[in-house]
């Protein structure tokens, strides 16, 4: 191979080359001579990033502030002297040194021939001469610059600053500012040298909100940090000697010192951008926050007010709130009353809810705007005492409707001093003549007082300020005319109610929580007591039977009251209110059966119903448990072998033959059974026939249905009877509403209720296909076929049937004494809160 060829020589590369040697030879120059400053610099930075001047009073760190500029000083005005620039010959001779040239061609191919210049030898021979210097100067380099410092730090001083230099710098990290700051400006506090500083801060959300408190990093974070507004911020300082500073947005508030060397301080966030720490004129720390305000709640009508059967008003509402609701209230106002407004306080499901959907129950028929249109909105507050209103509706207040002619009378008469109070003395002559005839209220010496108490107080009062208790006297009067004593111990039910459903509410003790559960009892009795008396005198004197499609069982209640009762020992106190809900709106959609209400053919006709009803039920679960069977017998055959299979297949089907004509209760032949439902049901529609002529087609379809069902059990196949089965009870319950709406008809009290709901059963398609309840059935929670309470929620179901066996197991096992005692002293510190 050839060498490469060598870089042609020419003017400007010489003059390139001369460049870089003087900076190389500046350099050599100015880097031996600046080593004396760069070293006092470098040992000042050590000093400062290891925080050490800052520890020295105030004298000394100026002396040494004073000594390391006086040593620079010196260093950089001895570095001046010294370094001089170099000139050209000077970089030509750099060149030569490190070419390794001889007889210094660069500086003699400057020189000129002089003398003999017409000499041709001559000439040829300084032509030649030069070619040859042209050619050593084509390998002309500049070399690297040598500062020489080997020979001025032979102990390698420098190595040791650069390895101090650079363990200053990791152990200073991002404090290095404040640590040059701290080393440069020397502090005359008292208190001697200066400590280490360390700084705690946090900041601790409002208790409202229940977000936990957040550090503040030691660094400056590049996003502003979200603070509640109402945050406390609070500070801890350890050092320094001064109290600090905490500023927001420039204004400061001092910390307060805790001794000699600690010091803390806190305040109140409500507005601001940037947060910050200082002490002695240095920062400590800072960081940029962002306020999130607390907003008012919100409210809504979750659906408009109802009215249950007895004229109270249900007030259902959604509620939000970003950190958590406290209080909700109704507030009802009279368009042109300048009075006091109603103001009904609504449920919270729970404390400190941020989401909030409930219903209250609210008696308004002893109000004096009963009857007459008012205004409603909903207000909700948190715990900063902020409000949110919902929209105003305009709506009519319930008015209960009395039946006695004096206590309707009265009633009026109390609601013309709400419309026009001027009327007073025309009410007191009313009100005058009534008392006049005590026959009309069954010589009830109490009503006779009450009216003519009412009546001289309106005629002494002239400018109207006793009206209100005079108004109340008079609801008390027609009350007591109408019912007796049951609307005062309805009073007492609803408050019961709602001292337990307020318990639940705020989590009050298991113990408070029994004893209001034992006084709702007591209620729900006295409650029940009351109204059958009124019932029972109501029938007595007009000699009717009563209405078995319109009454809830004193079982229904008590079932639902035991449910409630388990959900709050469980620990579902949540579900228990929900639970309780449900029997308070029961509770006011029961009424009593009116005298005319329902026709005694037509009573007894609804009895048969459910009584088939209630049987057919009864087959269909048999039904369905045989055919479980049957399948159940079927699978425990396949493993055997084919021949056995067979002989046993049939004494399975003997088997099963001779068991299908009976029932697990001994009640006789199911298709019997069914087969005699069939004629009861025949001979019910001949009945009816022949009193109205008119016989329900659902009927029909019922009996088509069970002789279906009677013929797949007279073959053994009770599977193949489920779906008549099925198809006859549907039919039955849609024949018990159509008879149930024809009677609410004759009765002229046909008119839905939003809160009534379906009381008339299950549907055909909530069914599964063997007759079962889906679980939509008792989506809202209720009484199931097997008269267990069920809720809404299957999951919870599944929880509340688990929660219920560990308890169970728990008390087995605490009564078996031959456990060891510190497992039965475990078992029952479990118990106690059940």
């Amino acid at each position: 191979m050839s060498d490469s060829p060598k870089p042609a020589f020419s003017p400007a590369r010489l003059a390139g080359h001369l460049r870089l040697a003087g900076a190389a030879l500046f350099w050599e120059r100015l880097w031996p001579a600046l080593w004396p400053a760069v070293a006092v610099a470098g040992s000042f930075l050590v000093v400062a990033l290891f925080d050490l001047p800052a520890l020295l009073p105030g004298t000394l760190h100026v002396a040494l502030l004073a000594v390391m500029g006086a040593l620079l000083v010196a260093a950089l005005v001895r570095a001046v002297r010294l370094v001089r620039l170099p000139d050209r010959q000077a970089g030509r001779r750099r060149i030569e040194q490190a070419s390794g040239f001889s007889h210094r061609p660069l500086t003699h191919f400057e020189d000129r021939l002089s003398g003999a210049g017409d000499d041709p030898a001559v000439v040829a021979l300084w032509e030649a001469h030069r070619r040859r210097m042209i050619e050593a100067m084509r390998q002309m380099r500049v070399g690297w610059p040598a500062a020489g410092l080997v020979r001025r730090d032979p102990l390698a001083l420098r190595a040791a600053l650069a390895l101090l230099l650079l363990l200053a710098a990791i152990d200073a990290g991002r404090d290095w500012p404040q640590r040059l700051e701290r080393a440069l400006t020397p502090s005359f506090a008292p208190g001697g040298p200066a400590e280490e500083v360390s700084l705690d801060i946090w900041v601790t959300p409002p208790e409202y909100t229940g977000l936990p408190p957040q550090f503040l990093p030691a660094t400056t974070p590049d996003h502003p940090i979200a603070v509640p507004t109402g945050s406390a911020v609070l500070a801890q300082v350890h050092g320094g000697r001064t109290p600090p500073q905490l500023k927001v947005d420039g204004k400061a508030t001092d910390f307060a010192g805790v001794d000699e060397h600690n010091f803390k301080g806190s305040a109140t966030l409500a507005a601001g951008r940037r947060l910050a720490v200082e002490q002695d004129g240095h920062t400590l720390g800072t960081w940029p926050i962002r306020i999130i305000p607390d907003l008012p709640p919100t409210i809504e009508f979750a659906k408009p007010p109802q009215t249950t059967r007895r004229q109270v008003m249900r007030i259902e509402y959604a509620a939000h709130d970003d950190y958590g609701l406290e209080g909700a209230e109704a507030v009802i106002t009279r368009p042109g009353d300048a009075g006091e407004p109603i103001r009904l306080e609504l449920p919270l499901p729970g404390p400190h809810l941020k989401e909030a959907r409930d219903a209250s129950f609210n008696d308004l028929t002893a109000h004096p705007w009963a009857g007459l249109p008012v205004d409603i909105r909903l207000r909700a507050t948190d715990a900063l005492g902020q409000a949110g209103e919902s929209d105003t509706l305009r709506i009519t207040l319930p008015e209960r409707q009395f039946h006695h002619p004096v206590a309707r009378a009265i009633i009026e008469q109390r609601k013309q001093l709400t419309l026009d109070p001027s009327q007073r003395d025309v009410v007191a002559e009313t009100l005058s003549d009534l008392s006049l005839k005590p026959s009309l209220f069954s010589d009830d010496p109490v009503v006779f007082l009450a009216l003519r108490t009412s009546q001289a107080r309106l005629l002494l009062d002239k400018q109207g300020k006793s009206l209100a208790p005079v108004q109340q006297l008079l609801w008390e009067t027609a009350v007591r005319i109408e019912d007796g004593r049951t609307s005062l111990v309805q009073r007492d039910l609803r408050d019961a109610m709602k001292a337990l459903q307020d318990a639940l509410a705020r989590n009050a003790p298991d113990a408070e929580i029994e004893q209001l559960m034992r006084d709702l009892q007591q209620a729900i009795d006295k409650y029940l007591e009351a109204m059958a008396q009124n019932m029972d005198r109501q029938n007595a004197d007009q000699d009717q039977p009563l209405d078995p499609s319109r009454m809830l069982s004193r079982q229904d209640l008590q079932r639902m009251l035991d449910r409630a009762r388990e959900l709050a020992r469980t620990g579902s106190r949540e579900a228990a209110r929900d639970m309780l809900s449900q029997l308070q709106e029961m509770l006011e959609n029961m009424r009593m059966a009116r005298p005319g209400q329902m026709r005694g053919g037509q009573g007894q006709a609804m009895r048969q119903m459910q009584e088939m009803m209630r049987r057919q039920q009864q087959l269909l679960d048999r039904s369905f448990r045989q055919s479980r069977q049957g399948q159940q017998g079927q699978q425990g055959q396949q493993g055997q072998q084919q021949g056995q299979q067979g002989q046993q297949g049939q004494r399975g089907q003997q088997g099963q033959g001779g068991q299908l004509g009976e029932s697990p209760d001994g009640s006789g032949d199911m298709a019997g059974e069914q087969e005699g439902l069939r004629h009861q049901l025949d001979e019910m529609m001949r009945q009816l026939g022949e009193q109205s002529g008119d016989i329900p087609q659902s009927l029909g379809r019922a009996e088509r249905a069970m002789r279906g069902a009677a013929d797949a059990l007279k073959r053994g196949q009770p599977g193949n009877a489920i779906a008549p089965q099925t198809e006859a009870l549907d039919q039955l319950q849609q024949a018990a509403r159509s008879m149930v709406e024809q009677m609410m008809g004759q009765t002229g009290d046909g008119a839905p209720n939003d809160t009534q709901g379906d009381r008339d059963g299950p549907r055909q398609t909530d069914r599964d296909p063997f007759g079962r309840l889906n679980n939509q059935d008792h989506a809202n929670g209720g009484i199931d076929n097997d008269g267990r309470m069920r809720m809404g929620d299957p999951a919870a179901n599944y929880a509340l049937e688990k929660a219920k066996g560990i308890l169970e197991e728990l008390r087995r096992r605490a009564g078996e004494r031959s456990r060891p005692e510190i497992e039965r002293d475990y078992i029952d510190r479990l118990l106690k809160q059940f």
